[in-house]
């Protein structure tokens, strides 16, 4: 089986270490502390505006997550 072939920018570059270990961290919880007030018996209503202007209440982890614009990988993971 062959290795897959990634194109990618000229300008992209790839970092590691632990500068971006603690980036992924911060994203990842970002992402959970949004999540989490939609969760448990006292679960809170989130208010978002979708794509088209709209307005949108709901409690429901999944469609807030579905209208959250990420551009960070570990967060969209």
């Amino acid at each position: 089986m062959q290795a897959p072939v990634l194109v990618l920018k000229d300008s992209l570059k790839r970092e590691s270490g632990s500068k971006v270990h603690h980036g992924n961290i911060q994203a990842s919880k970002a992402v959970a502390d949004i999540i989490r007030t939609t969760l448990g018996p006292r679960s809170m209503l989130k208010m978002l505006l979708d794509a088209s202007g709209g307005i949108v209440v709901t409690n429901d982890g999944n469609a807030i997550l579905r209208e959250l614009d990420l551009a960070h990988p570990a967060a969209k993971a």
